[in-house]
């Protein structure tokens, strides 16, 4: 055989086992789904924590094995309206829609909602093609103006504070029950100078009724001599 096909067969090789090592990690460690090629990836149902017409876009959270350097995978939505669609990430430098910034991670935003109201299910989903491993962390679920959308029922709260603020009326009640108290205890007041008036009229009495018997004594007195 001659050296040329050998080192060709030798290359075909390296090139084969290379690959194979390339598509053992290409898959989400921690995914949840398994997808028609046997590899794991990641999928989130956001139809029961969000209303779905107000998604505008989403923020991947992940974790990679070299920090992203070299990788390349897809996310994307799947709903009644978006079919199974698609969009290509890749590290710094590749040509894809979607590139990881310096944590590994990447955001993808639309100019209109991406699930329609007529959507009976609603799900976001990240796949990892090839490069290294990675682990699926969290999602952001973005509104129109980029921010992170609440989720259902997160002003259930301000319910609860509503009902805080009932319960300070009610306290201002039992204050004015105390109010009512102080009066009453201005009235024992009064009622307690009444017998202080009633005490000296008493005095006053007494002390007249001494001085007549005292004139009276007194004449009986000049009466004898």
């Amino acid at each position: 055989m001659k050296i040329s096909k050998i080192l060709a067969s030798v290359s075909a090789c390296a090139l084969a086992a290379s690959a194979m090592a390339i598509s053992a990690f290409a898959e989400v460690t921690n995914g949840n789904t398994i997808g028609d090629d046997g590899k794991k990836f990641y999928s989130v149902d956001v139809m029961a924590d969000y209303d779905v017409t107000a998604i505008y876009g989403v923020t991947f959270d992940l974790t990679w094995t070299d920090g992203g350097k070299g990788c390349g995978g897809g996310v994307g939505f799947n709903s009644e309206s978006t079919g199974w669609k698609s969009i290509e990430y890749g590290n710094e430098g590749s040509d894809k829609a979607l590139i990881l910034d310096a944590n590994g991670d990447f955001t993808y935003t639309s100019e209109n909602p991406i699930f329609a109201a007529s959507d009976t299910y609603a799900q976001i989903w990240v796949q990892n093609w090839w490069g290294a491993e990675v682990t699926f962390e969290n999602i952001t679920v973005l509104g129109k103006d980029g921010k992170p959308l609440a989720k259902k029922g997160a002003d259930d709260s301000k319910g609860d504070d509503t009902k805080k603020d009932d319960t300070k009326k009610d306290d201002t009640k039992k204050d004015d029950t105390k109010k009512d108290d102080t009066k009453k205890d201005d009235t024992k007041k009064d009622d307690t100078k009444k017998d202080a008036a009633k005490t000296g009229d008493a005095g006053v009495g007494l002390a007249l009724a001494g001085l007549t018997i005292a004139g009276a004594a007194a004449f009986v007195t000049k009466k004898r001599k």
